[in-house]
């Protein structure tokens, strides 16, 4: 009976399953645990089913960020279009990637670590779809090729760094064992975040109960070497990610919009 119902379980599999629940699987355990034989467990199949559809692990990581990307699509306040005008199209764009990486903070670092189609696309707006209607809407704005290009590179730079910061933040107070470089896997997982971070560093940055524990778990920072650091340590605890991003992407903007000038 067992192994016809595995058999039942296989026939329905998909590319689109597989790697839904491999997503599933990175969103909560982090990206070391996405083995194929785990996912395979998780869909009650045997792991050998799973290469009918996807041919390597490899493989399978990039669908799942295509998935990931993927989910601008679905985003009710992302337009394809700058009928609100290019600064309108490039926030709501912008959000909408933080939106992403902040719903798989662990799955994130696969954006900007995978190869991507070709080696000038710049995470993490990687899909060609994507790039070529902020190319196209930019240049039907009025853009020349140089201030498409300007604004394409800086885009991507800006998010890429603020959103690593972000997502590896978020990563830090929920580590799991999958992410690789937290937890209990023996090997760093490409991509994994805080690779230098030990188990007991991490467990006192969970444990801490204050701001100040936070930036200095350890009390290993000396008031008297680094007294601005201790001065300062309350405001440098603080999750202001909101606020930064904000203030980071109309910054941004605002050069963008030199360039036209």
């Amino acid at each position: 009976m067992a192994p016809r119902q595995v058999s039942n379980r296989a026939k329905g599999l998909t590319p689109e399953l597989i790697t839904r629940t491999a997503l599933e699987l990175i969103d909560s355990e982090g990206v070391g645990s996405a083995t194929m034989r785990a996912i395979a467990s998780r869909l009650g199949v045997e792991a050998m089913s799973l290469y009918k559809h996807v041919r390597t692990r490899d493989e399978l990581l990039d669908l799942v960020v295509e998935l990931i990307v993927a989910e601008l699509d679905q985003d009710p306040e992302v337009r394809s279009d700058a009928s609100g005008g290019w600064r309108d199209y490039l926030t709501r764009l912008a959000r909408g990637v933080r939106r992403y990486a902040l719903a798989h903070p662990h799955a994130f670092p696969l954006v900007t670590t995978r190869p991507a189609e070709a080696p000038w696309i710049n995470p993490p707006l990687r899909s060609l779809r994507w790039i070529e209607s902020m190319l196209a809407t930019l240049q039907g704005e009025g853009f020349s090729d140089d201030q498409v290009l300007f604004a394409y590179r800086s885009f991507n730079s800006f998010l890429l760094g603020y959103l690593l910061m972000e997502s590896g933040a978020r990563t830090l107070r929920d580590p799991q064992d999958g992410d690789g470089s937290m937890g209990t896997s023996d090997e760093p997982v490409p991509g994994g975040l805080s690779p230098t971070r030990t188990d007991v560093e991490q467990d006192a940055v969970a444990d801490a109960t204050s701001t100040q524990d936070q930036l200095d778990p350890q009390g290993d920072i000396e008031v008297a070497e680094f007294p601005t650091i201790h001065r300062l340590a309350v405001r440098l605890a603080e999750d202001r990610f909101d606020e930064e991003f904000e203030r980071g992407l109309e910054r941004l903007l605002d050069s963008v919009a030199a360039q036209l000038d």
